[in-house]
Order: C-alpha cells, then structure tokens, then sequence
C-alpha cells in the first residue's frame, strides 16, 4: 500500500469542540455551509473482556460510526468537528468481550463469511422494541446522512436551540431497519428508531441505505425486507404534511409489494420522476448456510418497476447478473427509463473489503459505469410478463468509478457528468481508490477529467453548484469537495477542485488522519 494510506483504517481521533483548519488557496465567496460526512470511526477496542485485551473489527463496514462536519463560513473559513456515534454499543462490545450484534464481516473464525450479518437481521425482524428501547449511541448506523427527513419534525429529541447555519436534525441510515437522530450542531445521537416506528406496515428488517429524495416535495421513498417463506419487498413513500393536512406531519404509503424476488443485499434503490426502481441484483441471502451466497452466473438481475404516483409494479425486466453497491442516477427519457449502476461482474469484492486485505494493499476491482435502458415502459403496464433489458455500453476498467454524485438538482432527471473515486489500474493499483474521476455520460468513451497526487487516496466528491447557475445549461459550474488522506503525511485535507476541468482551488488540512469512509451531504445555509 502506498506509503501510510493503511492507517485510513485505523482509529480516528474525536474532536467534538470545532477547531479551525489551515487553509490554503482561495475558497469561493459563495462556497459557505456544511459537508457533513460519516464514516467507520473505530476498528480496534480495548476490553479486559477480550482474550487478546483488544477487539478487532474485522470488516471494512463494520467500524463503528463517527459523524463529521466542515463548516465553511462567508469569510472563507473552515472549522471542522466530529463526534462518534456508537459509543452505547462500544460499551456492550467492550463488556462482552467481543462484537455483538449484525456484522457485516466474520468476527470469529469457525464463522461462515457475512454469518453475523444476516442472521441478526432474520433474527431482527422478531424483535420490534429493541431499537426504540435502545439508547441514542446504541446502534452502528454510518453509512448515509439524510438531513431533516420527514417524520421528524416534530420529534420530541428535536433541541429547539439548533443554529440557522444548516438542518433542523440529521438522520443516519444503514442497511438496517433502525435510524438515529443527529444534533447538525454537535453531531451529539439524540434518538434511536425504527421505520417501523413511523408505520407499522414497514415491519422489514432490511432496507437501502440508500433511499431516493424529491428536493421539490420532500417526499422519501425506500424500501424495506422482511425475511420469511417468502420473502417480502415493501416498496414506500413518506409525504411531508402541513398542519393543516393532518394532525401528523408526514403520512405513509406503501407503493407496492415485490413477492418473487430473492431476499438480497440490495443497497440502493433508484427514482424517476415517473416510478421508483428497484434493482434485485445478486446479492442472496442463503437460509441453509446464513449468508450471501455463491454467485450463480445464470440468474439474471430484475428491475422492478413501480409507478411513483400510483403504486403498483407497472413492469420487470431481466439483464445479465451483476452485483452494485450504488446507482449513479437515473431519468425519463419519453416512455423508457435511463439507469447508470456503477456494477461489478460479481460480489467477490464483498469479501476484498476486510481491513487486513485493505490494509495489505491487494489490489482490488472498482465497479465500471453501466447504461441500462428499459423500453416502452406503458407498453409492459400488464406486468405479468418479464422483458430484456437493453445494455448500452459498459465503460472499461480504466474508467472506473465508485461512490458516485451528481449536479444535486438532477438526481432522478436528465444529466451529463458523474464525479466519483477511481483507479488508475485496478490490477495493479494498491489501496481501493487514487483517483476523483468526471465521467460524461452523454459522450462515455471521451476523455475523462483526472485529479490525482501520487501517494493520496481520495474520498467521495461532493459537487457543491455555484448559486444562480443553471443545471441543464453550466450542469458542471461548481465545486467538488472530497476529503483526502496524505500517505506521506499520514494526515488528511478537505480538497476543494473547479468541478469543470477539476483543478485544485484549495484545501483546508486537518491535522490528523480522517479514516476511509462512504458518502456525505452538502447543506448551504437556512
């Protein structure tokens, strides 16, 4: 591995007090509100409960949950503060000896490889109060932050002293059913809870980390899993209400029911501005053996259609298997839909992402943008057939891409570029990314746009519009933000690139190493 980029997954320092960063360059005066990002936090926890005096994280996903947040002030500024998140289940780990509870990884060897995983899940679905009877540090949520999402509004958690520099509260999300509440100020976990809390009908154990959000109306829309003889996809919106709509402040619906697919490890789900898309890729859940099971070359993935509007399952279509972590986005295009998946041949890089492999630097795959097109979606509208999926390209292993953003307005609409992480060679590059890559999708095999220092690793990159500009016409005028780890230095810097050619404009270096992580949310000021 490059020169010190493995400490990325070691432990990373709290700083929950804000502490101004050395910035260097010249920020955009426009550029001014918050990055906040979270991230695995801790791998390595001291127990006298532990036969080796330590407990090791063994998995890349399941580091326990640290929240961070950049504040870009109005007179080019950064102050930078952080804040774990799972400290109530730290103490559980730390008096038991060992990790409890739903691991993505094995933890112990006679353990089949995801074992932990996906038992706590099925085991899960049984247990309908533990989440809400938990504390707010309770639970491993790290994965995604989705600020101010209806059906909180007026929680009771809720600090009613929050500053007008940003959200009203953040919720952190995983693949699991549970969601925590986050001050957006001290990133302090105010509450725990459950989908199911906000309806009983969401009584899935599983769900997209990933959930899909209509800027214009609010409306959130996911899904969740229930394990069973047959395993149940439930397919929901939640609509933001007025006071004078309903006593509540939000409602839910339940867009439609999936029956006939397998119970999956499906990260994501996608959005038009017409339905909402779930992608049944491989990724089964095995009853006999309790985890993902062997790649089967011959069984297709399934998109699955569902009127956003009206409900119901409008068509399926069948593509050739592949496995994805996440969509990079997807639109109308008259009556066919457009979906861009950052895919991989298969999951074998479930099994690359253990901290050990990460650290010993083995080279590892990144996923490859790929055009998916479903045709004549009205003309399928019986739903009792299931059709072929067009492939339109697949870019090559020399552009690929991971942790994939888009211009904000245009996520579920028509668009041009992506930003994402990349590697200049897969098969022979060490550590999971070197590389912010800008893909035009309207022109896949032009030229990509490159930043990249020899011996960093960069993160997801953030693309921040500059205000007044239009997304259709300057869909590029604006600023990538990507949190970068210096191998030599073994510190980290918020890097700000011009998102059109994606020159440096300037960094703000931390001070300390800012562990590897997955996705993050801009938020401009109230």
């Amino acid at each position: 591995m490059a020169q010190g980029i493995a400490i990325g997954y070691e432990n990373a320092i709290e700083q929950r007090e804000p502490v101004k960063l050395q910035v260097t360059g010249t920020i955009p005066s426009w550029l001014t509100g918050r990055l906040y990002r979270t991230r695995p936090g801790t791998w390595n926890i001291p127990s006298n409960n532990a036969p080796s005096g330590s407990i090791s994280l063994k998995h890349w996903f399941d580091g326990l949950g640290m929240t961070h947040c950049f504040e870009i002030t109005s007179t080019g500024e950064v102050k930078y503060r952080n804040h774990s998140t799972a400290l109530g289940l730290q103490a559980r780990f730390e008096k038991a000896g060992k990790a409890v509870g739903a691991m993505f990884g094995q933890q112990d060897p006679c353990e089949t490889i995801f074992s932990k995983f996906f038992t706590a899940f099925k085991e899960a679905s049984s247990d309908r109060t533990s989440v809400d009877q938990s504390g707010p540090d309770d639970l491993n949520l790290s994965v995604t932050l989705t600020p101010d999402m209806p059906g909180f509004t007026s929680h009771h958690a809720i600090p009613s002293g929050i500053s007008s520099a940003g959200p009203r509260y953040i919720v952190a999300k995983s693949d699991y059913r549970a969601l925590q509440l986050l001050d957006p100020d001290t990133l302090r976990p105010l509450h725990s809870t459950t989908y199911e809390h906000l309806d009983p009908r969401l009584d899935g154990s599983v769900c997209a980390a990933h959930s899909c959000r209509d800027k214009e109306t609010g409306e959130f829309y996911n899904y969740t899993l229930k394990f069973g003889s047959t395993a149940v996809y439930k397919v929901f919106r939640i609509r933001p209400l007025s006071q004078a709509e309903s006593s509540k402040d939000y409602e839910v619906d339940i867009l439609a029911e999936i029956k006939d697919a397998p119970a999956a490890y499906l990260h994501a789900l996608t959005m038009t501005e017409k339905y909402v898309v779930l992608s049944a890729w491989q990724a089964d859940f095995t009853f006999v053996a309790a985890s993902i099971g062997a790649w089967k070359p011959k069984q297709s993935s399934t998109f699955y259609v569902i009127d956003r509007h009206a409900g119901g399952i409008v068509a399926k279509f069948e593509t050739q298997p592949f496995f994805a972590f996440h969509y990079i986005n997807a639109y109308d295009s008259g009556d066919d839909i457009v979906i861009d998946i950052a895919v991989y041949d298969d999951h074998s890089i479930l099994q690359l992402l253990y901290v050990d492999i990460l650290k010993s630097g083995t080279p590892t795959p990144l996923a490859r943008a790929r055009r998916f097109i479903l045709k004549d979606i009205r003309e399928q509208s019986s739903g009792k057939s299931t059709w072929q999926a067009k492939v339109e390209y697949t870019l090559s292993p020399s552009l690929s891409i991971e942790l994939c953003t888009v211009h904000p307005a245009l996520y579920h609409k028509p668009y041009r570029y992506t930003y994402g992480i990349n590697k200049e060679d897969f098969t022979k590059s060490v550590g999971f990314a070197d590389r912010i890559v800008k893909l035009d999708m309207a022109a896949p095999e032009s030229e990509p746009k490159i930043w990249a220092i020899p011996g960093t690793a960069p993160g997801e990159p953030i693309f921040v519009p500059r205000p007044g500009s239009s997304p259709e016409t300057q869909e590029d005028d604006g600023i990538l933000l990507s949190v970068v780890l210096d191998g030599k230095t073994q510190k980290s810097m918020l890097v700000m690139l011009d998102a059109k050619d994606l020159t440096e404009v300037a960094r703000a270096e931390i001070g300390t190493h800012f562990p590897f992580g997955f996705h993050g949310v801009f938020t401009a000021p109230r």
